[in-house]
């Protein structure tokens, strides 16, 4: 077992690969950062890294460049990284990553 117990999966996200926490979490500790420490290099907050090491959201595209920027992350794991990422504008949504799809656009001039 990775030493935790599988997340929850929430309707808002889409599923995180299996292990993904676990992975963060161990890269951070590998780089002797604390949860503080990323956050503050990250340009974010210690309540995102532990969010994000609990498997319960998704990095935005940014914040997963930025991780793995900070913790010198060999290819694979950024790789591992920016697959669970999701769009910037999706995350600042009220409703979240299913609901950004683009709408279908309405001819509304007269035929």
């Amino acid at each position: 077992m990775l030493g935790r117990m599988a997340s929850t999966t929430s309707p808002r996200w889409p599923a995180l690969p299996a292990g993904f926490g676990v992975l963060l979490r161990n890269a951070r500790i590998d780089a002797g950062l604390s949860r503080d420490a990323l956050a503050a290099v990250t340009q974010s907050s210690k309540g995102l890294v532990q969010a994000l090491e609990d498997a319960m959201r998704p990095p935005s595209a940014t914040m997963a460049v930025r991780i793995s920027e900070a913790l010198q992350l060999d290819a694979w794991e950024a790789a591992v990284l920016q697959s669970a990422a999701v769009d910037d504008a999706a995350l600042h949504s009220r409703r979240g990553v299913r609901h950004t799809r683009p709408r279908r656009r309405v001819n509304t001039s007269a035929q």
